[in-house]
C-alpha cells in the first residue's frame, strides 16, 4: 500500500514538473543555461574566469538588445531580417561622423535616428504594400548592406577616440542591456502599446475590430526594432574598437535564435522580455563556448541552425501539449 502511494506521489511530482517546463519556457531555458555552462566549464578551464565572463556579457548585450526588437516583431506575427545589415549601416554612418570629429553623444543620437528611420521604413512598407514582413525585411536587408558598403567605400575605420569606446567597455554593456530589459518589461506589461502588440499577434482582425490601430502599431514595432539596433551598434563599436561595413552579418539569425529559445512563438501573440533575455544569455554562452572549444565558424553556423530548429520543435510541442490539456 505504501509503495503504491509512493509511486503515485512520484508520478504526480514528475507530471507537475513536466507541466511546469511545458507551460513556463523560462524554466527550460534556465535549465539549459546551467547544463551548457557546466559542460563548457568542464571542457575549458578559461570559461569560469572574470575576463571571460566580462567578454560574454559584452556579446550578450549586443544580441540581447537586438533580440528585444526582434521579439516585438515576432510576437506581432512578423519578423525583422534586416537588423544585422542595419547594424552595419548604422556603424558606417557613425564612422563618417567620427572622422569629422563629431562628439560621442551626437554620434549616439545619429545612430538612434538612423536606426529608427530605417525601422520605420520597414514598418511603412509592410503596412502600405500589404506584403509579408519576411519579404520586406529580406529586401531591406540587402538594401541596407549595400548602402553600408557604398557609403563607407568598403573601408574600415580604426583608431577610434576613447569616448566612443565607453559604451562597449567594462560593465557599460550590461548596464545598458539591463536598462533596456527593465524598460521593455514595463512597456510590454503595463502600457497600451504592449497590449496592442500581443493583441495583433494573437488575432490581427479581432484587434482591428476592437479599435486598435494595427497599422500604426506595426510601424512603431519596426521603428523600435531599428532604434534598438542603433543602440546596439554603438555598443558594438565600443566593444570592437573599429567600424567595418560587414558588421552584423548573421546577427539577425542570432536574434531569432535567442527569441525562439526564449519561448516567443512564431505563431504570434506569445512571449516575454525575460524569456528573450534568457535566450540571448544561452546563445551567448553557446557562442563563447564554441569559440573556447575551437569549433570552426562553419560548424558554429551549423550548430546555431540546429538549435533554432530544435527550439521551434519545442515551441510546437508546447502548443500541442496545451491544446491537449484544454480538451
Amino acid at each position: 500500500m505504501k509503495n503504491e502511494i509512493t509511486m503515485k506521489a512520484k508520478k504526480q511530482g514528475g507530471s507537475k514538473l513536466f507541466s511546469a517546463f511545458m507551460n513556463i519556457p523560462e524554466l527550460t531555458i534556465i535549465l539549459f543555461i546551467i547544463i551548457v555552462a557546466v559542460f563548457i566549464g568542464v571542457q575549458s578551464s578559461s570559461f569560469f574566469t572574470g575576463t571571460n565572463a566580462l567578454n560574454i556579457t559584452k556579446q550578450i548585450a549586443v544580441n540581447g538588445i537586438m533580440s528585444i526588437g526582434m521579439m516585438l516583431a515576432i510576437i506581432s506575427k512578423g519578423v525583422d531580417l534586416s537588423i544585422g545589415s542595419l547594424l552595419g549601416l548604422v556603424c558606417a554612418v557613425a564612422g563618417s561622423f567620427i572622422k569629422i570629429g563629431a562628439p560621442a553623444w551626437v554620434v549616439l543620437l545619429i545612430c538612434l535616428a538612423v536606426g529608427a528611420a530605417c525601422g520605420f521604413l520597414n514598418g511603412f512598407l509592410i503596412v502600405k504594400l500589404k506584403v509579408m514582413p519576411i519579404i520586406v525585411t529580406l529586401g531591406t536587408m540587402n538594401i541596407f548592406r549595400g548602402i553600408a558598403y557604398v557609403y563607407s567605400g568598403g573601408k574600415w575605420t580604426t583608431n577610434l577616440p576613447k569616448d566612443f569606446l565607453v559604451m562597449g567597455n567594462d560593465f557599460a554593456p550590461a548596464i545598458i542591456l539591463a536598462a533596456v530589459v527593465i524598460l521593455f518589461v514595463i512597456i510590454m506589461r503595463y502600457t497600451r502599446f504592449g497590449r496592442y502588440v500581443y493583441a495583433i499577434g494573437s488575432n490581427g482582425d479581432s484587434a482591428r475590430l476592437a479599435g486598435i490601430h494595427v497599422d500604426r502599431t506595426k510601424e512603431m514595432i519596426y521603428m523600435c526594432s531599428g532604434l534598438l539596433t542603433g543602440l546596439a551598434a554603438m555598443i558594438f563599436i565600443g566593444r570592437t574598437g573599429a567600424i567595418q561595413p560587414s558588421a552584423g552579418v548573421g546577427y539577425e539569425m542570432d536574434a531569432i535564435g535567442a527569441v525562439v529559445l526564449g519561448g516567443v512563438s512564431f505563431l504570434g501573440g506569445k512571449g516575454s522580455v525575460v524569456g528573450t533575455l534568457l535566450g540571448a544569455i544561452l546563445m551567448g554562452l553557446l557562442m563563447n563556448g564554441m569559440t573556447l572549444l575551437k569549433i570552426s565558424a562553419d560548424f558554429q553556423g551549423l550548430i546555431t541552425g540546429v538549435i533554432i530548429i530544435l527550439a521551434l520543435l519545442l515551441d510546437t510541442a508546447r502548443t500541442l501539449y496545451k491544446e491537449r490539456r484544454r480538451q
